[in-house]
């Protein structure tokens, strides 16, 4: 369990008992999230506020090909609940995922976001990430591939 800086979310691994909790506040297959996370394909975070979960993100371990970068690992399906938007969650979240990749060795990440996505864009790109010039393909259209060096921080 590690706390995030602000005190009333915390970000962790999830758990099995965090899937009914999920499936109700958030869209997303978290049962197959958390599979892949025991297989070792993945790791599922969640942030919660007290018992209540308020955002998830995954960190995918298969490596996504960025110039210059190599293979990375790719940090994707952030959501965090509509009433606590805007609160700083997804920071938490992208700083704890962030967290996970240096420990295991990763000196960089890598980030897809639609297009349309500003809100996400603006987000990353003020945690530092940068556009690769890349494009990937996003649900409904196509995705920015950002990248972000973690080394040294």
């Amino acid at each position: 369990m590690e706390h995030t800086g602000d005190a009333d979310v915390e970000v962790r691994d999830a758990t099995p008992g965090d899937v009914p909790l999920l499936e109700r506040v958030l869209p997303g297959n978290h049962a197959q999230q958390l599979a892949n996370a025991a297989a070792g394909r993945r790791t599922f975070l969640v942030a919660r506020c007290g018992e209540e979960p308020v955002g998830t993100a995954v960190v995918r371990w298969t490596g996504l090909p960025v110039d210059g970068h190599g293979a990375v690992a790719e940090i994707g399906s952030l959501e965090v609940v509509p009433a606590r938007r805007g609160e700083g969650i997804g920071r938490l979240l992208v700083v704890a995922a962030e967290q996970r990749v240096r420990r295991r060795g990763g000196t960089a990440a890598a980030i897809v976001v639609a297009e349309d996505n500003g809100d996400a864009r603006r987000l990353y790109e003020r945690l530092g990430y940068r556009e690769t010039g890349a494009r990937r393909a996003v649900a409904g259209g196509a995705g920015l591939l950002l990248v972000r060096a973690l080394a040294g921080d």
